[in-house]
């Protein structure tokens, strides 16, 4: 599994091997398993709970996000599709930003302005360990 780092770390990129089976033993715990059935996407393994989960369609010429949360640290997983991901780091304004693709995940840490714009239509999986909270959403736009 590659993972690149931005933003100092304060954001983190995955992209999830595609394997045809299952490795055995201990293994990896996110992958793409490419079953005879179908995909089944592994995207989340930890001790922490999940409290908020949500779906997103992202379409090109729609910028989705233009935000940053004090309180909810938040991953995407993107399903289908390929989108713009651009970031910034709303003390120091350093911004950066990296191409997400099907099998991609991505962290977001509190503080971080984001902004999606889809390049190919697809779907994306938003969660968190923290419940959502509308006051949490702080209007930044980093990209029209």
């Amino acid at each position: 599994m590659t993972s690149i780092n931005l933003l100092e770390g304060k954001v983190r990129k995955w992209s999830l091997p595609a394997l045809q089976t299952s490795p055995s033993g201990e293994g990896l715990t996110l992958k793409r398993l490419m079953l005879p059935q179908g995909e089944l996407a592994q995207f989340y393994d930890a001790d922490e709970g999940i409290r908020y989960i949500a779906f997103a369609e992202l379409l090109p010429e729609r910028v989705r996000g233009n935000h940053y949360h004090e309180v909810k640290e938040e991953f995407v997983y993107i399903t289908r599709g390929k989108t713009l991901l651009v970031i910034e780091e709303i003390q120091t304004h350093m911004r950066e930003s990296t191409n997400l693709e099907t099998g991609d995940l991505v962290f977001i840490a509190t503080r971080i302005a984001h902004a999606f714009r889809p390049t190919v239509p697809g779907q994306a999986i938003e969660f968190s360990p923290t419940r959502f909270n509308g006051d949490d959403v702080c209007r930044y736009p980093i990209i029209s």
